[in-house]
């Protein structure tokens, strides 16, 4: 069950993320206010680290700027981890259950 809910979050959160930098990458195409990096990083860090890295891939937004880059790979490091632990985790219990 948590490993459902683990996947669900990320989804959805991926999402969420996906379409905001595809929304900041449209609006840097014109002069104006963007989306502020910190809440890239706050929906990365909430878990749309995976939709921020698919999005950062499609729209080529944001891949070569390097203080951007060091803070979303800690984001994604720590939810890598975080799913790591979790599937380990699971693992173990379906031996002691």
């Amino acid at each position: 069950m948590a490993a459902r809910l683990f996947v669900a979050w990320q989804v959805v959160w991926g999402l969420v993320a996906f379409v905001a930098m595809g929304h900041d990458k449209r609006l840097a195409a014109q002069p104006g206010q963007r989306i502020p990096e910190r809440n890239l990083h706050r929906l990365e860090t909430w878990g749309g680290w995976a939709g921020s890295l698919a999005a950062q891939q499609i729209f080529r937004h944001k891949t070569r700027k390097a203080t951007y880059q060091r803070t979303f790979r800690r984001i994604a490091l720590a939810w890598i981890m975080a799913g790591v632990l979790l599937g380990g985790l699971h693992f173990a219990m379906q031996f002691y259950i």
